[in-house]
């Protein structure tokens, strides 16, 4: 298998918004570390390119994804663009505006450069690399969808009003799903130098400690690590994963400020814990070490002559509101087999970890499942969780300009795309029996917390 790597700079050379909360106004006032897009590009078996990439922002959205195909020179549909999801970067997503104000300037920049990759890539064949993969456990991470009874405070201070309940709050959940694996595919060189690293860990990159700083936040502390190791040319790919509802799961929660004390001291208030940057540090580099073990790991085999490049899209699992000029959304689907071992399948949308359970046993050890595919953005809920409610299966739609709601059967349409890619070729374990279950069967027994 042919490939050629490369990683290009996209940090912001000018002051312009962070995409990632809603509450946050004006410009960054510092850089702590540089954003990157890591590619790498190989060749399917019709000898076309195709270009895997990892790229520090939140999302890539619809539209400067087009535009980076266009500056490459090659079909979108080859060009397979995963955002890290980092809360502290320049938004890439102009149709998500109150996540954060797209700034056209930087924008811009960013197309150009991963554009101008793309065509160097692509234009000579890349050396030949063998590849490899391995996983290890991780327990980093931590579900935070925790049923409460919740005071709201601000209702109870601003409009004299008492509103009290229990829901799904934003705050760890011990009980909840999540998947503690940190999975990599490692190319190396006829040397046994290692070219690239694609790596996965399903947990958000939003608990910096410094949110108005410009940083590629653990995905860059890892890859600061990893490159320590096998080099600066090393280009590392990280995948989110399965990871809209997982966050990281901190060892020593302090707060940063008397606001955050009194924030965690109030009752019925559940809430999301904080970084020091001390214990940041300490977090990264614990998961650091299990990425360079996993990485160290990695066994090398030949990966065939070419990558098996397929793609599908879902029937549509969210319908808008039509009058609101929101489109109804489905899903896309790519898959990259890297021979007969290991692969990635990515997806648009934020896949909570209450999918683990139900896709990942549907893929052989050496794949990786990723969300935050180029395209439109949203929380992808299981029906389960449509119906508990929560940030990720309805409060998201008003912070992303998403009036409408979930079709039914959510479940079996993702499924059903997934072993679309499935039934062609190698590499996958066939799920001919889903279409004979009712839709409450795989909607209902996968959801229970889940362990790797």
């Amino acid at each position: 298998m042919r490939a050629g790597v490369l990683t290009v700079g996209i940090t912001p050379s000018h002051p312009a918004p962070l995409a990632g909360f809603t509450a946050r106004r004006g410009d960054f006032t510092r850089i702590d570390t540089p954003l990157e897009a890591n590619l790498a590009a190989f060749a399917d078996r019709d000898g076309q390119p195709v270009v895997l990439g990892s790229v520090d922002t939140l999302f890539v959205g619809p539209s400067v994804r087009t535009a980076i195909a266009e500056a490459a020179g090659i079909p979108a549909r080859r060009l397979v663009l995963v955002a890290t999801h980092t809360h502290n970067a320049p938004s890439l997503a102009p149709e998500i505006p109150r996540l954060g104000p797209y700034d056209p300037a930087y924008g811009d920049m960013v197309v150009q450069r991963i554009g101008e990759a793309v065509r160097r890539l692509i234009a000579r064949p890349g050396p030949a690399l063998s590849v490899g993969h391995a996983r290890r456990h991780a327990p980093f991470n931590v579900n935070r969808r925790r049923p409460a009874w919740v005071l709201d405070y601000s209702a109870l201070r601003h409009e004299r009003r008492l509103r009290f309940g229990k829901v799904i709050a934003m705050a760890p959940h011990r009980d909840g799903t999540v998947d503690p694996t940190l999975r990599c595919i490692v190319l190396r060189d006829a040397a046994s130098a290692v070219r690239a690293v694609i790596w996965s860990f399903p947990c958000h990159a939003n608990r910096y400690p410094r949110p108005d700083h410009v940083s590629a936040d653990f995905p860059g502390l890892v890859r600061n690590r990893l490159r320590a190791v096998f080099g600066e040319a090393c280009a590392v790919l990280y995948l989110p994963g399965l990871a809209g509802s997982a966050i990281p799961d901190i060892p020593f929660a302090a707060p940063r400020s008397l606001r955050d004390l009194v924030g965690q001291m109030l009752p019925f208030n559940p809430v999301l814990p904080s970084f020091t940057l001390e214990s940041y540090r300490a977090w990264g580099e614990a998961l650091s070490q299990v990425a360079l073990a996993c990485a160290g790991a990695a066994g090398a085999v030949n990966g065939g002559a070419a990558v098996t490049h397929r793609s599908a899209r879902s029937p549509r699992v969210f319908v808008g509101d039509g009058a609101g000029g929101c489109p109804d959304i489905a899903l896309d689907f790519v898959r990259l087999d890297f021979g007969e071992t290991c692969g990635v399948v990515a997806m648009t949308g934020e896949m909570v970890g209450e999918w683990s359970p139900i896709l990942q046993p549907l893929l052989p050890e050496g794949w990786i499942a990723t969300g935050y595919l180029a395209g439109p953005s949203l929380y992808v809920p299981t029906d389960r969780l449509v119906r508990e409610g929560g940030y990720e299966a309805d409060r998201f739609r008003q912070v992303f300009g998403l009036p409408g709601g979930f079709v039914a059967g959510l479940v079996p349409i993702v499924r059903r795309s997934l072993d679309d890619l499935s039934r062609v070729d190698t590499g996958f374990a066939a799920t001919p029996d889903w279409a004979e279950r009712p839709p409450s069967a795989p909607c209902e027994a996968p959801d229970a917390p889940w362990k790797a």
